[in-house]
């Protein structure tokens, strides 16, 4: 018989002393002295509530459960949200509101997605009634296209950011329904992680004839190519590759093909994001070398990138710190650091990335997280191409000016390759990350199919 190591986790009767005092405490919480706090008033059915997610509070902080914790309060946050929200309505419109905020608590309480769907969906219908919500049908005016360069940034600009801390639930409704069921797995996985639908306004199939011209997509795997293999006499191709099929080209680009727990990352974000710009969260990735650097990385993102997406991408391309670059120790440049890989190109990767980082006196682990990551803004987030697929896939650029440029890399796997590294480092940490997955018009009703064998021209 093998040994067993004993565990000394929390016995049964531990975890029921610990209910129990939360339980005593939510039920002395002075919930008069909170409402005139809050200048808001909690009726009867409201402070029943309130009181459980007191009491959920205590018993994830008794456990050192932080995101328990704060799953407890953004539920309070939330209720007392609604609660404002209601005042504002006629009476009739108040007791509709309340039956369904009571149909998504208890929803939420069970783990029921469905019934939290469908109450988020009825209260938005109460907002439509009272005039809340704009139902018109009329498409917002298309913006000129200009005649400005490729070559300038201003005419690849990303749209502005107008996602808000919405719930899961409030995200995943605007995603189609051939989305849902992935994201709703992903979300069990990793409840912390935060899924953005990304409206492109572009036309799937029109991208994926743009992105078909001339041939530009090209692979070394022969079932994403064609029969005979094709090279457009008008393409440079590196050695071993050929042109792409438009099958293949549509089953990458298609975003539902992705939506697992490595390939997700093709979509991590870049884009800055008050909700997670914050010395917790970064921490969250941060490990090794890098475990005291929290606020070097807040520093870097400022107000314009993401600090968890440049803390996840150093972390990722330099090991935590500890790779020679990122202790400054390659030969010939001693002293020079660099956190993200910048310029570390195929072939003397290292010195590449050591001759960069002394071209741009990044002299210091500080300084190569600060420099490098305002680098990589203004070199990538602030065009729109902040994630793996969009520096693959620039949707930005044909939105904009109805052809494909600065597209990052011609290998049809480009994203798929990349987001392997990330999600090898990544995917076990418990961070807020958040995903841009883009989301385009007319998509087929199901996820476009991986090829199976080569393309007839």
């Amino acid at each position: 018989m093998k040994w067993k190591e004993p565990t000394f986790g929390a016995t049964p009767m531990l975890k029921a002393l610990t209910a129990a005092n939360a339980h005593r405490k939510a039920k002395a919480f002075d919930l008069v002295a909170e409402q005139k706090k809050q200048k808001l008033n909690y009726p009867d059915w409201a402070q029943t509530w309130m009181r459980k997610y007191k009491e959920e509070w205590y018993i994830a902080k008794a456990n050192g459960d932080e995101v328990g914790m704060r799953k407890a309060q953004k539920l309070a946050e939330g209720l007392r949200s609604k609660l404002r929200e209601m005042a504002t309505f006629p009476k009739w419109a108040q007791e509709q509101m309340k039956k369904e905020t009571i149909r998504w608590m208890t929803a939420e309480a069970s783990g029921n997605i469905r019934e939290k769907l469908a109450a988020e969906k009825a209260g938005r219908a109460i907002r439509e009634k009272l005039g809340l919500i704009d139902t018109s049908t009329k498409e917002p005016p298309k913006e000129p296209v200009t005649n400005k360069s490729k070559d300038d940034p201003k005419t690849e600009q990303a749209p502005p950011d107008k996602s808000e801390n919405d719930s899961f639930e409030a995200e995943l409704a605007k995603f189609p329904e051939s989305y849902r069921p992935a994201l709703l797995k992903l979300h069990k996985q990793h409840p912390s992680w935060r899924f953005i639908a990304e409206e492109t306004n572009v036309d799937f199939n029109s991208f994926l004839n743009a992105e078909m011209k001339n041939g530009l997509v090209c692979t070394e795997v022969s079932k994403y190519g064609y029969s005979p293999p094709w090279r457009d006499p008008k393409f440079k191709y590196d050695r071993g590759y050929n042109a792409a099929s438009p099958k293949a080209v549509s089953y990458f680009l298609d975003p539902r093909n992705f939506l697992t727990e490595s390939r997700v990352f093709q979509f991590l974000s870049g884009k800055y994001d008050k909700n997670t710009q914050n010395k917790e969260a970064v921490n969250k990735v941060l490990s090794k070398s890098l475990a005291n650097k929290g606020d070097v990385f807040l520093k870097a993102g400022g107000n314009e990138a993401s600090a968890v997406f440049l803390a996840a991408k150093a972390m990722v391309e330099s090991g935590g710190g500890t790779s020679t670059l990122g202790k400054g120790q390659v030969p010939e440049y001693i002293g020079w650091y660099n956190m993200y890989g910048i310029g570390a190109n195929d072939g003397s990767a290292l010195k590449n990335g050591a001759k960069k980082a002394k071209s741009e006196n990044w002299n210091s682990v500080d300084s190569a997280i600060i420099g490098g990551g305002k680098w990589i803004y203004r070199n990538y987030i602030q065009t729109g191409q902040d994630t793996l697929y969009s520096l693959k896939w620039n949707v930005n650029s044909f939105r904009n000016n109805g052809t494909v440029s600065k597209q990052y890399a011609t290998n049809i796997m480009d994203a798929y390759v990349k987001s392997d590294r990330f999600s090898k480092g990544l995917k076990t940490v418990d961070a807020p990350l958040t995903f841009r997955i883009p989301v385009y018009k007319n998509m087929p009703a199901t996820a476009c199919p991986e090829p199976t064998q080569v393309s007839s021209r």
